[in-house]
């Protein structure tokens, strides 16, 4: 299996931008399956309500900017994490290593 990780600085759900202390994209590919899975795990500053229901998120990293729909799988109010449901816009796959 092969994974990245991504340090996210800025998140919009659906458009709305909600204030941010910092998250994790991973990024997975398992060697039986050419199809990605991504997770977000990301914390705000403020309490945001988040119903668990499919969305669109807008992601910001450092390294590039990202975007896919995703299922808000837990929201308590400060954490929040989401499962990509389908492609994630931005990645651009796994480098393979050499032979």
């Amino acid at each position: 299996m092969q994974h990245r990780r991504f340090y996210v600085t800025t998140l919009s759900v659906d458009g709305q931008v909600l204030p941010s202390h910092g998250g994790d994209l991973v990024v997975a590919q398992r060697v039986e399956n050419p199809a990605i899975d991504w997770e977000l795990v990301h914390q705000t500053s403020e309490d945001v309500e988040l119903a668990a229901a499919p969305c669109t998120l807008e992601i910001g990293s450092p390294d590039g900017d990202f975007s896919g729909n995703a299922l808000v799988v837990r929201s308590d109010g400060r954490s929040h994490v989401f499962r990509g449901a389908g492609e994630l816009v931005g990645f651009d796959g796994f480098v393979s290593d050499p032979e």
